[in-house]
């Protein structure tokens, strides 16, 4: 009588890796940091725009298009990501941006003309592009569904951290080195995330789907993704629009001091870093159609009320409203994760962030500031909190592929 082989004994000479979060912290973590220099290798500018004036003799409207030039970069290689990814690999694909974003730091910092930093500019978005279809399904990719939203809100402490200490960093150093230096600087910090990454982090090692039409055309002709467009383009126009307009209005419009605003402003941005756990917590226990109805209401509701004319109102309005939008990205990433197939993720990310980012972080900025001029910010402010609420009820009309676990709960 022939002996049946022992199925355990075949499941245990293959053993599962362990998708737990403890076991892959080193990994996230690094993936944090990357995230963290990237973010902050666009954000950097605004603090160093005067003394990049004065250095190069520019006026406000040169300085300000520094914007439009990593946008530029950022977008288009978004589109183009899949390609990379499919070629090298998600874990290529990270090294690779990193990469970029250092060589255009340093054109940047190095450049004698307007031109070679533009250039500079548009490399340093490129290399930023790169990273969101790949960084997203390779920290995804190292744990169950049901930690999603817990390492998901983890991911987001880059872009936070660095909304704190990047104003903060470059006020100091500009007090002994140029912009140039504090740039270099930053590329520095760019080269050890590299290769600390390189040595240390594991997983991103499969390859993304590339952006073909018979790829593209299963992605874009799900209802979905549309809705999860529209909810990520209003979340980050909650995010980045009125947090970029926020400080003009207190100041011009409601009287406040700078330094108040300045001080609100940063206080609030610090108090997010801890309540994106808590967040990822939510999506895990209720589900990321609760979680994102929630704090679209929410938001909503916060960013209405930046119009009142009660001092103690505004102001409660003024620490919330960035808090409960940084609510929104760990909700809204695990959301987007589960709209296509895993292997597809990449090509979800790289459709969808060129038109949240273009509409989150141009268009909305733009439309208040016209309102503005026009009206008031108050009502920009009204009308973009009603559109928040109203979007509260897209979350229910998701369709989301069958989990891992096959848990209802997370849908």
């Amino acid at each position: 009588m022939t002996k049946k082989r022992s199925p355990d004994r075949t499941l245990s000479s293959h053993p599962a890796p362990d998708r737990s979060i403890r076991a892959n912290l080193p990994t996230i973590l690094l993936l944090v940091f990357v995230l963290f220099f990237l973010f902050t290798s666009r954000i950097i500018f605004s603090p160093l725009l005067l003394s990049i004036e004065e250095s190069l003799g520019i006026g406000h409207a040169q300085a300000a298009s520094f914007f439009l030039f990593i946008t530029l970069g950022y977008s288009v290689m978004m589109l183009f990501s899949g390609f990379v990814a499919a070629g090298i690999g998600h874990r290529g694909t990270i090294l690779l941006s990193v990469l970029l974003g250092i060589l255009g730091l340093l054109a940047i910092s190095l450049s004698p003309s307007l031109w070679g930093i533009r250039a500079g500019l548009i490399l340093l978005g490129i290399g930023a592009g790169l990273y969101f279809p790949s960084g997203i399904p390779t920290i995804t990719s190292l744990v169950d569904d049901k930690d999603e939203g817990k390492v998901l809100a983890f991911h987001e402490i880059g872009p936070n951290i660095s909304f704190v200490i990047a104003p903060i960093a470059a006020i100091f150093t500009l007090r002994f080195f140029s912009w140039r230096i504090v740039l270099l600087f930053l590329a520095c910090t760019g080269a050890v995330a590299g290769v600390l990454f390189l040595i240390f982090a594991k997983g991103g090692r499969f390859r993304g789907k590339p952006p073909h039409l018979a790829n593209a055309r299963l992605i874009l002709t799900k209802s979905s993704f549309w809705i999860m467009t529209t909810l990520f383009a209003l979340g980050a126009g909650a995010g980045v629009g009125v947090f970029a307009m926020t400080p003009t209005y207190l100041v011009a419009e409601r009287g406040m001091n700078p330094q108040l605003v300045n001080t609100l402003v940063g206080l609030s941005r610090v108090s997010s870093l801890v309540i994106i756990f808590f967040t990822g917590y939510l999506v895990d226990r209720f589900g990321v159609r609760r979680v994102i109805t929630t704090v679209m209401l929410a938001a909503g509701i916060a960013t209405a009320g930046l119009s009142l004319a009660s001092r103690p109102l505004l102001i409660a309005a003024v620490f919330l409203q960035p808090i409960l939008t940084a609510c929104y990205f760990p909700a809204g990433f695990a959301a987007i994760s589960r709209i296509a197939p895993r292997e597809m993720h990449n090509l979800t990310i790289s459709f969808m962030f060129p038109i949240g980012y273009a509409v989150g972080s141009g268009l909305v900025p733009f439309l208040l500031g016209l309102l503005g001029d026009r009206l008031s910010f108050a009502f920009g402010f009204r009308l973009y909190g009603g559109l928040l609420i109203a979007s509260a009820v897209l979350p229910f009309f998701l369709k989301f592929r069958q989990t891992r676990e096959n848990s209802a709960k997370n849908s």
